[in-house]
């Protein structure tokens, strides 16, 4: 049976930060699939996703390091759908997972591990570079 890797997320802007994450994540496993937050649960006013979820999904296909991509409302959704050996997050969520999403990886033998890669923010990136 392989070793499926899930990441999650929205990638609202694809960065460096996010190549980093998702080889790394790719290294743990044999496969990595990777869910993507869909547009109706994506808060675009704090602008978390600037290109909609059919471009999102279309750049993560793209990467060589990801095996597949699935379109979720929620995390909880890739967890039940895909059942991986190990749920990767970025360093970032490091002070806790939604006690949901822990508590279904302890049910059921759902490792969670996280990379090492630097965080980015991309908003916070095109803000700077911008000089807003």
């Amino acid at each position: 049976m392989a070793n499926i890797v899930l990441a999650s997320g929205v990638f609202g802007v694809f960065h460096y930060g996010h190549l980093l994450h998702l080889e790394e994540a790719r290294k743990m496993g044999d496969t990595l699939v990777v869910s993507v937050i869909d547009d109706a649960h994506v808060d675009r006013w704090k602008g978390r996703a600037f290109y909609p979820q059919e471009h999102r999904m279309e750049i993560l296909r793209s990467l060589k390091c990801v095996d597949s991509v699935i379109l979720v409302a929620l995390m909880i959704e890739a967890l039940e759908w895909v059942r991986p050996k190990i749920l990767v997050k970025g360093s970032d969520y490091l002070q806790g997972l939604d006690p949901v999403h822990t508590g279904y990886c302890k049910r059921h033998d759902i490792e969670i591990r996280f990379t090492k890669s630097p965080k980015y923010s991309a908003m916070k990136m095109i803000s700077e570079h911008l000089h807003l």
